[in-house]
């Protein structure tokens, strides 16, 4: 058995993360560089992307596109690179609002960002992937993949049923894959992020972010640095038997 001398090294790999203009995305662009990988970052918009990519230098870059959008997929069916990690972080919850005032457009278009696009770039990526008997899926879900919202964590004007069904949704997508995929030499799995914010001091509503916070086992809301390692991980040699999961860091959210 060769054993490489460190597993999480991800020199010699190209990574290519969506939403990476800010918040989680960008937190993943920096640890994934650091460890090895040359990465691209995309986004809808460019200036959170040069910002991200304002203390990385070459051959690190971004691509700005619209995940629903045909053309851009025709773009990266053409990038030189050979991408052999996906980090499918774009989505989010675009339409918060109590559920029955989401439309069905909201529902739609909560799922086309959470789950269709990951799926697209699945299906351009996997065979080359696979072609070249390696590579690395990870699908960002969230701890709402696996649970429901608790209305008292809601906001007064908020509330996350096409999110949290798009989450769902995700999952079951890397589930039903895994299966597919299982002996090209492409793994696939997906990571759920718990309470999370990027911000000193959270807008909107500090005093629910608060509440989370003390719910939160450990006592805390996440930041993106908490998910670095967990992707280096799941994006790494040493995760070769680790297919079709769901790697929930989360605080401690989901045991209580």
């Amino acid at each position: 058995m060769v054993m490489k001398e460190n597993l999480f090294d991800l020199t010699g790999h190209t990574a290519l993360v969506t939403g990476g203009g800010y918040g989680l995305g960008r937190g993943l662009v920096h640890g994934l560089a650091a460890h090895g990988a040359t990465v691209i970052g995309l986004a809808r918009s460019e200036n959170a992307l040069r910002e991200t990519f304002a203390n990385l230098g070459a051959p690190h870059r971004y691509i700005v596109g619209d995940l629903t959008s045909d053309s851009l997929y025709e773009q990266l069916d053409k990038i030189p690179e050979h991408v052999d990690i996906i980090v499918n972080n774009a989505g989010g919850d675009p339409h918060s609002k109590p559920w029955m005032d989401q439309t069905t457009q909201d529902w739609r278009e909560t799922y086309e960002i959470n789950v269709v696009a990951s799926e697209r770039l699945c299906r351009l990526f996997i065979p080359k992937m696979a072609d070249r008997g390696w590579g690395r899926i990870i699908n960002i879900a969230s701890v709402y993949g696996v649970i429901g919202q608790n209305p008292v964590n809601t906001g007064k004007n908020a509330g996350a049923g096409a999110y949290t069904a798009a989450k769902h949704g995700l999952i079951g997508l890397t589930n039903y894959l895994a299966c597919q995929i299982g002996r090209t030499g492409v793994t696939i799995n997906s990571l759920s992020p718990g309470m999370i914010t990027w911000m000193d001091t959270p807008d909107g509503e500090p005093e629910l972010w608060k509440q989370l916070a003390a719910q939160t086992p450990v006592g805390r809301n996440s930041q993106p640095e908490d998910y670095v390692t967990a992707t280096v991980f799941l994006a790494s040699e040493g995760s070769s038997f680790v297919h079709g999961t769901n790697l929930i860091v989360d605080g401690g959210w989901s045991v209580w």
